[in-house]
């Protein structure tokens, strides 16, 4: 068997393993990032229909008062011209106009107390909502029940945690940017010779990587493949102490020595 061959695909998974390191030094940051951020969405949302509800209430109530001042202007000049009012049919037709602009008062006045009834309501659950708050009872507290000035406060904690994550992130990409280049240009150095010398072990080397399978090419352990812990049998051990190979019947990966890993490591250095 030329175990030059799983030599330089041990080199190769050597280097993969070694960019696989620096990218843990991430600890899951881009996907904490992006939760994060669909929070403020989330947070953002509920905060811009909180305010439009809020305007159109204030649009209404001001449009409301406005109709009232204007009904009551008018019920005033219409009981002038009654007082001048030549005959009962002008006088009578006075009389309609003013009942008219009285409805239409009361009616705005029913909408004004549901305009309030609906800010009090508002303000007796986000009361609720702040004593559950108290008592850190979170699981209890719907949507509608979190107070405004907490739920304003949710959101600039949010961002200033994605700012934070943001910065951590970066810190770690720039610190490590020369390594990371350094290694990409190894591997892909190291890719073209095994692709010249090795060329079906790369292509199955290549399927479990593709298959989301971590480390290919993993190492003997206690007498078992390192990546799935099933034993490897007894008439391969040889093989591999040797310097060979073994593709591991439950999970496919290739299973060499570790030795092999200790020179791959040690060529690098």
């Amino acid at each position: 068997m030329d175990h030059t061959k799983i030599n330089l695909v041990v080199r190769l998974q050597h280097l993969d393993n070694q960019i696989e390191t620096i990218e843990s030094l991430q600890k899951g940051l881009p996907e904490e990032i992006d939760a994060l951020e669909e929070d403020i969405a989330f947070t953002s949302r509920q905060i811009e229909a909180r305010e439009k509800t809020a305007a159109e209430r204030e649009k209404n109530r001001s449009n409301l008062t406005e109709t009232i001042e204007n009904c009551k202007s008018k019920i005033k000049s219409f009981k002038d011209k009654q007082t001048l009012a030549r005959n009962n049919k002008e006088y009578d037709a006075l009389s309609k106009q003013i009942e008219y602009e009285e409805k239409e008062i009361a009616q705005a006045e029913i909408q004004l107390q549901d305009i309030k009834h609906h800010e009090e309501k508002t303000k007796e659950l986000q009361d609720q909502g702040r004593q559950l708050i108290a008592e850190n009872r979170y699981d209890e507290i719907s949507e509608e029940m979190m107070p405004d000035d907490i739920l304003s406060q949710q959101l600039k904690d949010l961002k200033i945690q994605v700012e934070q994550k943001k910065e951590e992130l970066e810190s770690i990409v720039v610190e490590t940017s020369g390594e990371v280049s350094s290694l990409k240009k190894q591997i892909a150095e190291q890719r073209k010779i095994v692709e010249k010398e090795a060329k079906r072990l790369l292509s199955k080397y290549d399927h479990l990587k593709n298959g989301n399978i971590r480390n290919a090419l993993v190492k003997l352990h206690r007498h078992a493949c390192s990546g799935c812990n099933t034993r490897v049998p007894t008439n391969r051990h040889t093989i591999i102490v040797q310097g060979g190979f073994y593709l591991c019947e439950s999970c496919g990966r290739i299973v060499v020595h570790e030795r092999l890993f200790e020179e791959a490591a040690s060529e690098n250095n």
